[in-house]
């Protein structure tokens, strides 16, 4: 047998060591960590950071987000355009014949067929999964509310309810608006298999979560943050919801308030209610509108209202 040189053996020592090492390691992290690490539950974000960047969470789903949207599609925008302008050749693709394949299926009223399908799956999955982040909003803010009754004012914490229900009233309406009958889910629902309810009752329920919303939301935005729903928000909202479910009489005295408050007016030009100029962002015309991010770090500029950026040059 050749004998072992003094080089080999040290690597030897060396390779057996470091496994020995990352073996412990492994050992040790998973026989003593009290909870596991890189996760958040319910327990690690009970407190008012967790309450609060949930709350915020919710309202991100406003726009497409990652988990939701599929990979470069757009069924999850916002405005709809995808399923109201395209349709109603107000707008067209404006590319090729082999990019986005579902809205050529949309333009064409094919709703029936798998491409059309990937869009619309896209748009109830992430409204539902508005609905999910404003509920555990809910669950959370109970939560810490009764375990921790200094960490929110009263006054607080009914506000906070009231963004996050306005928030469920707003996605419910969304799918409402595609589908018609849908399933409608609160915070304290634990089986997620429920049967859709007429479209009648959606909008109940909506109406009712809208005001329960408008009983204890603040009359501004709270924090003076102008992306949150205020009790003004939530009358308009109503309004609307009102308006389209032909509830004229109602609809009328809802809007009329809403007007007669001088909270919002008309702007001196039309152009500056569709400008880009930061001085003509949230103008008197602006009711609720998403507050996009660019440039926060985000490699691919998801957080700039990605479902709605399609005004620039193909290529």
């Amino acid at each position: 047998m050749a004998p072992v040189s003094k080089k080999s053996l040290l690597r030897g020592m060396a390779v057996t060591i470091l496994a020995t090492a990352v073996l412990y390691g492994c050992k040790d992290f998973l026989s003593t960590a009290a909870e596991p690490q890189g996760t958040l539950d319910q327990t690690t974000l009970a407190n008012r950071t967790g309450v609060e960047g949930s709350l915020i969470a919710a309202y991100r789903t406003l726009d497409c987000t990652g988990p939701t949207s599929g990979i470069g599609q757009w069924g999850c925008a916002a405005s709809n355009w995808a399923f109201g302008s395209v349709p109603a050749d107000d707008s067209y693709k404006g590319s090729d014949g082999l990019d986005q394949p579902p809205i050529n299926d949309l333009e064409g009223y094919h709703w029936g067929t798998p491409s059309a399908d990937i869009y619309l799956n896209s748009k109830w999955a992430s409204m539902y999964e508005g609905v999910v982040r404003a509920n555990s909003t809910l669950r959370l803010l109970n939560q810490v509310v009764a375990s921790s009754p200094t960490e929110f004012s009263p006054t607080e914490a009914a506000q906070i309810s009231g963004e996050a229900i306005f928030l469920r009233a707003h996605y419910h309406f969304e799918n409402y608006r595609m589908f018609g009958n849908i399933p409608y889910y609160r915070e304290d629902d634990i089986d997620f298999r429920k049967p859709n309810i007429d479209s009648a009752a959606v909008i109940v329920e909506i109406l009712k979560d809208l005001d329960s919303a408008i009983k204890v939301l603040p009359t501004s935005p709270r924090n003076g943050q102008k992306g949150r729903a205020s009790q003004w928000t939530a009358k308009a909202y109503k309004g609307r919801v009102l308006t389209y479910t032909h509830q004229w009489a109602a609809a009328v005295t809802q809007l009329k308030e809403v007007q007669a408050s001088g909270v919002y007016g008309l702007e001196t030009s039309f152009d500056r209610v569709w400008s880009a100029y930061q001085d003509a962002t949230n103008g008197p015309e602006t009711i609720w509108a998403y507050q996009a991010s660019s440039k926060d770090g985000e490699p691919n500029a998801t957080n700039s209202n990605y479902g709605e950026r399609l005004n620039f040059p193909y290529s």
